[in-house]
């Protein structure tokens, strides 16, 4: 993604919509992913989960973009935070430094929902309209970070992605 000969990308996601059991959204250990798509999702794609059991609490989650970084110096790395704040990349910033990586940035949103769908014994999200007001919620999101990260190209001098191939006609 980015074009300065001191910068090189280690990981990123263009941000996702995930189906997740676990006790907490933010937990790691003990969870599962039943369904992950980075794009927009359909009623269909959530329906069949819906009556699966669950060993602690099926949550949809939408993450935004997440970028991870290595700059050769630190001014590198405070310019493309700079940069990525004024794409809106709020939730931005050096996470370590080393030798042997230099500094490592993050680049981040603040777009993030997580809706609890069921328990172990209940599920919450009962009539097909309440579902597809969750599904259109997290697609908003799930785009909301995509403009983002869009932004953040353009500030970079790179050509955006056309995204509305993904909105409902």
């Amino acid at each position: 993604m980015f074009e300065f000969e001191d910068i090189y990308t280690i990981s990123s996601c263009s941000g996702r919509i995930t189906l997740l059991d676990a006790l907490m959204p933010w937990h790691r250990r003990g969870s599962t992913i039943l369904f992950k798509k980075h794009t927009p999702i359909e009623v269909e794609d959530i329906k069949p989960y819906m009556n699966v059991g669950v060993v602690n609490r099926l949550w949809l989650v939408v993450t935004g973009p997440i970028i991870h970084a290595s700059a050769n110096n630190v001014l590198t790395a405070r310019k493309l935070l700079k940069i990525a704040r004024k794409a809106g990349m709020k939730h931005s910033g050096i996470l370590s430094f080393s030798k042997d990586k230099g500094f490592i940035v993050e680049l981040k949103t603040g777009v993030r929902v997580a809706n609890l769908i069921k328990t172990k014994d209940e599920v919450l999200i009962k009539d097909d309209q309440a579902l597809r007001y969750l599904v259109e919620t997290a697609n908003e999101a799930l785009l909301e970070g995509k403009e983002k990260l869009n932004k953040l190209r353009v500030e970079l001098g790179l050509k955006p992605v056309d995204y509305s191939r993904f909105l409902k006609r």
